[in-house]
């Protein structure tokens, strides 16, 4: 199937069902334009255009708010196959790899903030790569997390057998723009005798993937699948800082694994019936924990034939269900009695807004709880779950996705400046990002909260 068949099965699916032509009015710009495109060819009597399709796909940054995950495959792949057959932009290339930029910059540090905050050579750099020129960088630290990781030794393992032990996944943005953020996870977890350990990784391939770029997609999961499975398998929980790093490794690279023959052996299914886990972590399930579906229903439309079904289906599956967000496993450990409570208060009135991939992992929200265990803090939680900042990552560097950019996050904006915060807290940093330009506030990570909370007391 070419593409603009693949997004037409789309536009006639989701035209057929109509739900989604008021639930993603107010934040998605795919679903607006899908509707608008159909009704107009229902009225005119004149096709959607080829052109008109492809732009479609484009309007999509996978904040994964729509109901459908059939459907946001399905764009994905249609996407995709438009690069696959047309190829990326120059743009793209440069922007896509944002481990490949942090790295680049992170080597010289001080050159690199004097281009990006030197107006002629920066402007020039922002046309070269597609980026509007009103999009503001962030400054590059000094030491990224890769550097400090290697000074303080964390890439080795743990020389002695702890209690627990984290394989941290620290996120492209978190290591090289915003180090402060994995570097407060990693002293938070060695301040509660938990033992840390950052594995070789690559970026987590959600921008490469949003992009359409299959084939360096697949070579980031890959590396990273490789590596955490062997984490895992000596013991290590995965822990990831950054949402949509925890939305990739728990959810999407898993999708459709459960179905795979690889699966289905392991779990001791027959010939009659496939066992699927009716939990998402089923490591160690017992005959209660599966629905039996029909094979001879079933087994023609339940596959692994997805976007990774490339990658060893066992490893995916491994993986994803022995990752946590971090936010999950603090409060874990809290649950537990494991985590210290030895936090000062803060007095400050904050907004905590939860990101699009977090609401994906289903964990509701666990930063609100771990945040109420401060003294002395005014918290207030953004209500309601179709609010996007409006960044999607690298999207909300282009040029022509700028003004669109801003538009969408314009009513979550409304809604923390009704909140009048003094800072606002997000696990985001792409939101970050998009609150830096748009609002006055000082934004923090929830564990750089949680840090500060910690230190005031002594105790980091």
């Amino acid at each position: 199937m070419n593409p603009e068949d693949k997004i037409r099965a789309v536009v006639d699916s989701c035209a057929d069902c109509d739900i989604c032509r008021s639930l993603m009015d107010s934040t998605c710009l795919l679903f607006p334009e899908l509707y608008r495109l159909y009704d107009k060819e229902m009225e005119t009597g004149k096709k959607i255009t080829l052109e008109e399709l492809e732009n479609l796909v484009n309007l999509c940054n996978f904040c994964a708010i729509c109901p459908c995950p059939n459907i946001r495959a399905d764009i994905t792949m249609a996407k995709t196959a438009f690069m696959d057959r047309d190829g990326l932009k120059y743009s793209i290339r440069i922007i896509e790899d944002v481990a490949r930029i942090g790295s680049m910059c992170g080597a010289f540090p001080q050159v690199a903030n004097f281009f990006l905050q030197n107006k002629p050579i920066s402007s020039l750099f922002k046309k070269v790569a597609g980026i509007h020129q009103r999009r503001i960088f962030p400054r590059i630290p000094g030491e990224n997390f890769p550097k400090w990781v290697r000074r303080k030794r964390l890439n080795t393992g743990p020389e002695k057998t702890p209690l627990r032990k984290v394989a941290f996944f620290a996120g492209c943005t978190g290591k090289y723009f915003f180090p402060e953020v994995p570097k407060a996870t990693v002293e938070i977890f060695q301040y509660n005798g938990i033992d840390v350990y950052y594995p070789e990784q690559q970026c987590c391939g959600m921008p490469t993937l949003l992009e359409g770029d299959r084939k360096l997609t697949l070579q980031f999961a890959g590396f990273n699948i490789d590596r955490l499975f062997e984490a895992v398998k000596d013991g290590y929980d995965i822990v990831c800082s950054c949402p949509t790093c925890g939305y990739m490794l728990k959810e999407v690279l898993k999708e459709g694994a459960y179905y795979s023959s690889e699966y289905q052996k392991a779990v001791g299914a027959d010939a009659f019936y496939m066992k699927i886990p009716t939990k998402i972590r089923a490591s160690n399930p017992s005959g209660n924990n599966f629905v039996l579906l029909k094979k001879s229903m079933y087994k023609g439309i339940l596959k692994d034939a997805g976007y990774f079904s490339s990658i060893n289906p066992q490893k995916r599956i491994l993986v994803a269900e022995n990752t946590y967000d971090l936010g999950e496993y603090l409060r874990n450990l809290h649950l537990s009695g494991e985590l210290k409570n030895t936090f000062s208060p803060i007095t400050e009135h904050i907004a905590y807004y939860p990101p699009c991939h977090l609401r994906e992992q289903e964990i509701g929200r666990p930063y609100m709880d771990l945040l109420g265990l401060i003294p002395g803090m005014s918290l207030e939680s953004i209500e309601g779950d179709f609010h996007c900042c409006g960044m999607g990552g690298i999207m909300g560097f282009k040029r022509e996705f700028h003004k669109t950019s801003i538009k969408m996050g314009s009513r979550l904006i409304g809604k923390i400046k009704d909140i009048s915060p003094e800072w606002i807290v997000t696990d985001c940093l792409s939101c970050r990002l998009q609150f830096t330009q748009l609002t006055p506030y000082r934004i923090f990570h929830p564990v750089e909260i949680l840090k500060k909370s910690y230190a005031t007391s002594g105790a980091l």
